[in-house]
């Protein structure tokens, strides 16, 4: 049952509210998010993957750091501020994470993404080997409909986790990911590698440049959970799709030796976050070339999103397949793995498919 203001008199919910996916919760969560954005609310709403159900909710405040049960969100840079938008009521920002992310002014040229390429490739060929994610953005000035993207979304997208987030530090984000950062239940933590792209439905075996990008990200996580005393539990490697796209996909789990806390929670993810699959790695050398070569700040694409009630209870996923939304206009986020073997014109390509999953989602404002 929803909960509806009139914009003069809306207020924050108290914590989350739940829909589920039927036309009449569509239309009430809509009204929901038009609302929490007229009203100048922080807000969250999230489905997961092949659930049915819509979480939704607001605040006044967000809070700085993991601790607080709400929902979380985690810049690209792994230095930067986790914020959390609170289930209880916070009248203002706990947080110095400054001024508002604004929306890049403009898109990335066909030139300008291979030119990257070509730089990332010559310090790749100092390096002897490696890998570091090129992105592009494609800046739209057209009024978006959030309420009915995320419907679409979660209609088209059934196996990715569905979400959108605002508040005055990262702006408005809208997105369907396909992967998971990290996530506890009852047999311990779970995430995996993702990496690796090609069209859906393709058949035959993946080529060395995919498989190598994918065992360089599966590599990484094992040794970043070694690292912080969780021995990692190696799947079995499938394609998993994604859209138009399909990846290679392993996943890994562990449990801790010791309960993880609020703080050792926090240190686990700035170990894992940004992973290869959304930075590259060598991780220090690849986040300082893409400081070097991409002429926008990636903002909150390629960090991370979700709901967060304790360490042993949270769900993670990559803020990717999403788009940064302004009252005029829209930026998609789109990336890929450079390596010695990549093309350019072939990661051009991989970056458009991409980008179809908000391409085809976004519906705007009449």
């Amino acid at each position: 049952m929803s909960i509806r203001f009139d914009k003069d008199s809306r207020k924050a919910t108290n914590g989350p509210m739940i829909f589920f996916s039927d036309p009449s919760a569509e239309i009430s969560l809509g009204e929901e998010i038009r609302g929490a954005i007229e009203s100048r609310l922080s807000f969250y709403a999230y489905r997961r993957p092949g659930d049915l159900m819509i979480s939704f909710g607001s605040s006044e405040g967000v809070t700085e750091g993991i601790g607080e049960p709400g929902f979380v969100i985690a810049p690209f840079y792994p230095d930067a501020p986790y914020l959390t938008i609170p289930y209880r009521q916070v009248k203002t920002h706990g947080c110095n994470s400054g001024s508002s992310y604004r929306c890049p002014s403009a898109s990335t040229t066909r030139e300008e993404h291979q030119a990257e390429i070509r730089r990332i490739q010559e310090v790749l060929k100092k390096n002897g080997t490696g890998k570091i994610i090129a992105t592009r953005i494609s800046v739209e000035n057209k009024r978006v409909d959030v309420g009915a993207t995320f419907a679409e979304l979660s209609r088209s997208h059934p196996d990715a986790f569905v979400f959108c987030f605002s508040t005055p530090v990262s702006g408005c984000w809208i997105g369907a990911s396909p992967e998971l950062l990290l996530e506890s239940g009852h047999h311990g933590l779970s995430t995996m590698a993702l990496a690796g792209t090609r069209e859906a439905g393709h058949h035959g075996d993946w080529d060395i440049k995919n498989v190598e990008e994918q065992q360089m990200v599966t590599a990484f996580i094992s040794e970043t959970l070694l690292h912080n005393g969780i021995d990692p539990l190696i799947g079995d490697t499938f394609s998993k799709r994604a859209g138009k796209v399909e990846h290679l996909c392993t996943p890994v789990s562990g449990k801790p030796d010791i309960p993880l806390s609020a703080d050792s929670l926090t240190s686990l993810l700035r170990d894992l976050s940004p992973t290869p699959a959304l930075c590259g790695m060598p991780r220090d050398l690849a986040l300082k070339i893409i400081k070097e070569t991409e002429n926008f700040s990636r903002g909150y694409y390629g960090g991370f999103c979700g709901p967060y009630r304790s360490p042993s209870d949270f769900s993670f996923y990559v803020n990717l397949r999403c788009c940064l939304v302004e009252d005029t206009r829209y930026c998609i986020y789109t990336g890929g793995g450079i390596t010695l073997l990549s093309d350019a014109e072939s990661e051009w390509n991989e970056t458009e498919f991409k980008s179809f999953t908000m391409r085809d989602g976004i519906r705007f404002e009449n």
